[in-house]
């Protein structure tokens, strides 16, 4: 391979062979720099970009060995190929040469042909060396870009499943707090209304007991239905509290306190919920894991419902220490995941509730939250079991975390 224009430096103190490689070399057209002496070459070599450097070994001052390691120890210089110029055609000079970082050698006096072929061979091997380190680094920009990429998307899918648990969040207060605004409602019209027919006799000390006896308990009731209120608030604001550090939490209260945001929900879609669960100790974001069981008990939901032949509705959780792990079971008896589907229900964007707007990223990112946040294993399959001499079918979500 021809080297048009590459750049040559010669360092030898005998004039006679600089000029017979200089006069070598000039007639394929490169580009020579001469010096008579190693300290002269390195600083050429240092303000200069070369693609070759010839260098004699026998020098004052400076002997070509040194020369070489000064180059090779230099940043700037040390990927130049280095060919020796040597009358020394011993096997330890040839050696020590090798050791130095010189990429081969040349003994005088010159063969035109020997000479321009090693010099040939290496500007083409120093050129593709170039070209090799150039398509590096462009594949590691790309590979750099692509992963910015990458953590944008995940950072925008993160933000979008937030916001979708927030909307479900937030139809979940709403279904939980109906029944006591309900009933707080219900408490204040009772009262107007025995208030409006004179149900008590304020001229007696009996009927002014009584009425007091009556507004306590009523107010004492609508104070719980307030408390019942600021429960549901406290635990809506713990579930979207940022939280980056790991921590310990118990599966017990995690599990429970996600029930707590779903149960009115449950609740009025006739769903019987049955837990078995082990006081495990776990380290890691609480918040993000209620976010993961959130998202599988909504999608249980969602299937329960979508099966109007059921009798019954129930979801199972079951949790346990399994060796150096915590298992997570969730199962129901939906009928199962379709046998088409089940391998992609963990695919960013699929999501089989296209009529109810389902953005199809919780699984996704349940997912993510457990293998890169947690350092655990989530998967699904259809199981068949048998509970209440019921035969039941449906999916099981199991969650191996390390605790």
């Amino acid at each position: 391979m021809r080297t048009n224009n590459s750049k040559i430096l010669l360092i030898d103190d005998n004039p006679k062979n600089l000029q017979v490689a200089m006069n070598i070399l000039n007639k394929d057209g490169y580009d020579l720099i001469y010096a008579k002496e190693g300290i002269k070459g390195i600083e050429l070599a240092q303000k200069n970009s070369f693609d070759l450097i010839l260098l004699d070994i026998l020098m004052p001052h400076m002997n070509g060995y040194d020369v070489c390691k000064k180059l090779k120890s230099d940043i700037k210089t040390k990927d130049i190929p280095i060919i020796f110029l040597t009358v020394k055609d011993d096997e330890k000079d040839i050696i020590k040469g090798f050791e130095c970082g010189g990429v081969d050698y040349v003994t005088k006096p010159f063969y035109t042909t020997v000479l321009l072929k090693r010099v040939e061979t290496h500007l083409s091997l120093f050129q593709t060396t170039k070209e090799l380190k150039n398509l590096n680094e462009n594949l590691e920009q790309q590979v750099k870009e692509q992963v910015q990429n990458i953590r944008l998307k995940d950072q925008l899918l993160f933000q979008q499943a937030k916001m979708a648990s927030m909307g479900e969040m937030i139809a979940n207060i709403a279904h939980q707090w109906r029944q006591p605004l309900n009933a707080i409602s219900a408490t204040t019209s009772v009262i107007k209304t025995k208030f409006a027919i004179d149900k008590f006799n304020f001229d007696t000390t009996q009927g002014v007991d009584q009425c007091k006896k009556y507004i306590d308990i009523k107010l004492s009731d609508i104070e719980n239905y307030v408390l019942t209120l600021s429960s549901t608030i406290d635990n809506f604001r713990n579930f979207f509290k940022p939280q980056i550090n790991l921590t310990l939490f118990t599966l017990e209260n995690c599990i429970q306190q996600s029930l707590k945001l779903l149960m009115a929900n449950f609740k009025n879609s006739g769903i019987k919920i049955i837990t078995k669960i082990e006081n495990v100790e776990i380290l890691g974001i609480e918040n993000e894991f209620a976010q993961v069981l959130i998202n599988i008990l909504n999608n249980a939901q969602d299937a329960l419902l979508q099966n109007s032949e059921l009798k019954k509705r129930v979801i199972f959780i079951d949790a346990h220490k399994n060796g150096d792990f915590a298992e997570i079971a969730i199962r129901d008896n939906a009928g199962g995941v379709d046998k088409d589907i089940i391998d992609k229900i963990f695919e960013p964007y699929f999501t089989t509730k296209h009529q109810t707007q389902g953005t199809g990223i919780g699984l996704y990112m349940s997912q993510e939250i457990i293998q890169k946040h947690m350092q655990g294993e989530i998967s699904v399959k259809n199981i068949s079991y048998q509970y209440e001499d019921e035969q039941y079918r449906g999916a099981k979500f199991i969650i191996k975390i390390p605790s």
